[in-house]
């Protein structure tokens, strides 16, 4: 798969049909059978890829042409990925609330490691102050 460089914000399909060497009929039906590949339209009413589309388009056709995948696998895939992504989010969120609560746990025994220390050294001050008087 030949790479791609984003010299554009918005590309028409014929542009898109030349960068991903794709015909513009299947770039059209892939819009109907990848939910994620919804290319904006303008005033006119014509198809406006981004370099989102574009990288989306990529990967489908990484997927079908050279991985040998059939449309509809390929399509289950990339739902399974983005179900992936959210879901390493969601997992990325609660580990860093972990780590936050582990923080604050170490905070709270350090907390009380030096007031026990602190404790001990006042005890053994009294000790001396009463063994003085005694």
């Amino acid at each position: 798969m030949k790479g791609f460089e984003a010299k554009k914000l918005y590309y028409t399909i014929g542009e898109v049909s030349k960068i991903t060497s794709l015909p513009a009929y299947l770039l059209r039906q892939w819009e109907s059978v990848f939910p994620n590949l919804s290319p904006s339209r303008n005033p006119k009413g014509n198809r406006i890829y981004t370099n989102k589309d574009i990288a989306v388009i990529l990967n489908i056709k990484n997927l079908v042409y050279d991985q040998g995948y059939t449309v509809e696998r390929a399509k289950y895939l990339m739902q399974n990925e983005n179900e992936s992504e959210d879901q390493h989010e969601k997992t990325k969120a609660l580990l860093k609330d972990h780590q936050v609560s582990i923080k604050q746990q170490i905070q709270h025994q350090t907390n009380s490691d030096k007031n026990k220390r602190a404790l001990i050294e006042i005890k053994g001050f009294l000790e001396e102050l009463l063994a003085k008087f005694s």
